[in-house]
């Protein structure tokens, strides 16, 4: 199977059943990914996760799933990590327009929010305070602040605002370290890329698809309010960064994966 370009080869035999994840490569992330599940599944599937887009936002999807289509391997399953919940059920829909729906396997899955925005960009913060001034870091907070004060905002917007806070903020810092240039554009590229991929999820409605998946939970995991959209809930005693890298979970995704 020729192995689409908007899509990376975690895994497996060249052909065979196809499995997909949707997830975001974030740097400095301590939690697992999906190579680490793939790894634990064997070499059965062939594993395949979504590159990071180079298309707009609202383009994210289709670029995706036509590559799928041009391919068309017999895909079994998509599956999300967070946000990659989101993806993962517009792939779904995507693909069932030419096959069975594939299987949809959630993990810790969650909704955009600007509460989230604003952690993220705290953190990214965070991770280049030692490049600095306490006024470029109190100049942070205080976006943070205004946003957190009104997180009914529209997502697009603030994710639109925070990445521009975001490049006043280090811009200068990086260059006073000397890391201006190509490697502090690919630098604030990456925030760039990673926000957007948070925020085009807002676009997205995974209700439909989620009602027919399962989740695998973290003890960590706060689950959604009510009933919840996704259809049946795995709970595992395994921390959040841990959940795609746990034993037990692969297990579980494997019968899943194996089931009719």
């Amino acid at each position: 199977m020729p192995v689409p370009s908007s899509w990376d080869v975690l895994s497996g035999a060249d052909s065979g059943p196809v499995v997909l994840g949707a997830d975001f490569p974030v740097r400095r992330r301590a939690e697992a990914g999906f190579g680490d599940l793939a790894s634990r599944i064997g070499g059965r599937y062939r594993f395949l996760q979504t590159r990071p887009p180079a298309a707009e936002p609202a383009a994210y999807v289709s670029s995706w799933v036509e590559g799928i289509r041009q391919a068309r391997p017999p895909v079994l399953a998509v599956l999300g990590y967070r946000i990659g919940g989101v993806y993962a059920a517009a792939i779904a829909e995507g693909i069932a327009q030419w096959q069975p729906m594939p299987k949809v396997i959630l993990f810790d899955p969650q909704f955009t929010s600007a509460e989230l925005l604003c952690l993220e960009f705290q953190r990214e913060i965070s991770a280049n305070s030692s490049l600095l001034g306490d006024d470029e870091i109190e100049r942070a907070r205080k976006v943070v602040m205004e946003i957190s004060a009104n997180p009914s905002g529209d997502v697009v917007d603030v994710a639109a605002e925070m990445i521009g806070s975001y490049l006043e903020t280090v811009t200068p810092a990086f260059e006073r370290a000397g890391l201006g240039g190509a490697r502090g554009e690919a630098s604030t590229r990456a925030f760039e890329s990673y926000i957007s991929w948070l925020s085009a999820a807002d676009l997205i409605d995974p209700r439909a698809a989620w009602k027919g998946s399962t989740g695998i939970a973290s003890s960590g995991y706060a689950s959604l309010p009510g009933p919840g959209p996704v259809g049946r809930m795995i709970p595992f005693d395994v921390g959040h960064a841990d959940l795609l890298r746990s034993e037990p979970v692969a297990r579980a995704v494997l019968d899943l994966l194996e089931s009719r």
